[in-house]
Order: structure tokens, then sequence, then C-alpha cells
């Protein structure tokens, strides 16, 4: 063996020392990496955060710097309604529409709830129903389909016009404001429009006399002429009884006559009632009658 040369430099150990070769070996653990890559810098960030943003004054400021952001962008010219257009409503519709939308233009479209206006416009008795959309230049445009007037309705608490389908269109002071429009009257009378209406146009032979309908203890109807006379229909197949009397009106006149009742509500037995001066007469014409009976007429 050769003996070391005095004053030889001596050369490092490339082993990796105890404590170095212990933290190689952590770093390999995926464990480990990904808490120093990940999960450290992350704690730090919210820990940092919770303590920047724990001040009433800190959160108020950045609240107030967000909502002046939005602002800034809503408020913009193109972004704004300053126009309303209702379209399809009557002057009247028109006015009570204004009356009830929630809203004072102008206004940024970023602050208009649509859906709840088109539900608000749903919600008015004369609105059948209605588009809400904003338009190019800033306007608010409403458009409406008005329900149909289709009858009168006269009862105790006062004086309503209805759609064919019963539905609310609009409430009336006064009978003379609703036009040649139907009447119809009697509790309950609301709910069975459509059957009315079936009765008042298989009426037609006598619309000239129809004053209109009343509905009777809320089960049947009875049909109102001029004169003082009704035709009492059945609760069931009412435009057929209807459609029976007309017959015999046209058959025989009995609409006529000093009737003032023709009863069908017994479908196989129609009864007619006489007014009191015919009723007083047939009395006269049945005692002379009977005073002129002699035993030879026997």
């Amino acid at each position: 063996m050769r003996p070391l040369k005095t004053g030889a430099r001596a050369v490092a150990d490339p082993a990796p020392s105890k404590w170095r070769y212990r933290l190689q070996r952590l770093w390999l653990t995926p464990l480990f990496r990904a808490l120093i890559r990940t999960g450290i810098p992350s704690f730090g960030f919210v820990f940092l955060f919770t303590w920047y943003i724990n001040d009433d004054a800190r959160i108020r400021a950045i609240i107030d710097g967000y909502e002046t952001a939005i602002r800034t962008v809503q408020d913009r010219p193109e972004f704004m309604v300053g126009l309303l257009r209702i379209e399809g409503a009557s002057e009247q519709l028109q006015e009570e529409i204004q009356e009830v939308l929630p809203i004072d233009l102008p206004l940024s479209q970023f602050q208009l709830d649509i859906d709840g206006l088109r539900a608000m416009l749903v919600d008015l008795d004369p609105v059948l129903d209605a588009e809400v959309r904003v338009k190019s230049g800033g306007v608010l445009l409403l458009k409406v389909t008005e329900r149909e007037p289709a009858v009168i309705w006269t009862h105790a608490d006062g004086i309503e016009v209805l759609d064919a389908t019963g539905q609310r269109v609009a409430t009336l002071t006064d009978i003379a404001e609703a036009g040649p429009l139907p009447i119809v009257a009697g509790d309950g009378a609301d709910q069975h429009v459509p059957q009315a209406l079936t009765l008042i146009q298989a009426a037609a032979p006598v619309t000239d006399r129809l004053v209109g309908l009343t509905r009777i203890g809320a089960r049947r109807w009875d049909v109102v002429l001029d004169r003082g006379q009704r035709i009492a229909l059945p609760e069931t197949a009412p435009a057929a009884a209807l459609d029976r009397a007309l017959a015999m009106h046209a058959a025989q006149g009995v609409l006529d006559r000093d009737v003032t009742v023709v009863d069908l509500r017994l479908p196989h037995r129609p009864v007619l009632r006489l007014s009191g001066p015919a009723r007083d007469e047939l009395r006269r014409l049945q005692e002379l009658e009977r005073l002129s009976y002699t035993p030879e007429d026997q």
C-alpha cells in the first residue's frame, strides 16, 4: 500500500448525511410534497385574508367598492330604460296598469324584474295574457291581451262584466254602461257562464225579447223575456228543453199569449202558467159555461 503523501487534500464523502437522507426520503412522500406546495401556502393565504377582513370598516369598504363597480356598469346610458309603451290595452286598463306598476323610470334594465312585471299584469282581472320585454332605445314594452267581455253578471254585491270563462273583467256602477252584452243574474251564475252562453245562443229565435238568464237556487236557469215571461228550464239538459219551448212557440205561438211561465222542469209534462187577467177571464168563461148548462145538455 502506498502511503498517503503529507499535506494531500481530503476527498469529501459523496454519501448524504443522516438528516439529509431523511429529508430526501420525506420529500419523496406525495403527501408531504402536497403539504409544502399547496397546504401551507393555502393556509397562510386564508389566515392572512381572515385577519384582513376581520374588520367592519374593511368589509364595508369592499362591499361599497363592489357595488360601485356594479352600478358603474349597470347605469351606463345604453342599459337605461326611459320610456314605457303599453300595447293592446284599453285606455282604462292602461291607467290601471300605470297605477299598479312598481317602477319609476328612468331605470337600468338590470334592475327590472321582467318575470315579476308579467306576473303582476296577468294578475289583473281584465288581462288574459301579457308580454314584457325591453326594446332598443330604452323602451319597456308591455304587450297586453285583454279578456273579451261576454256577459253582465248582476248579484247582491254589484254588477260585474265577465268573459266567456266566468273570469271578472270589470266592475260597473251602472248596468247601462254594459252596452248590448247579455245579462245573467243570481248567485253562482258566474260559475256557469259557458252554459249560459249556450242557452243565449239557443234563444236566438226570441233574442229580440230576451232580457237575460237567472240562476235559480244555484241549480238551474230561468230564461227571462220581456212582458214578464219566463221559461223555467230543468237542471239537466237545459238547452234541449229550451229548444222544445221554442218549438212549441213556433207551432202554437205560446209566448204570444197571456202566459207568464213556461215550466219545463218536468221533461214530459210542460206546464203553462197564465197571467192574472187571463186566469180571471178563464174563470169567467167557466162560470158562464156552468150557468148556461141545462139538464137537457146531458
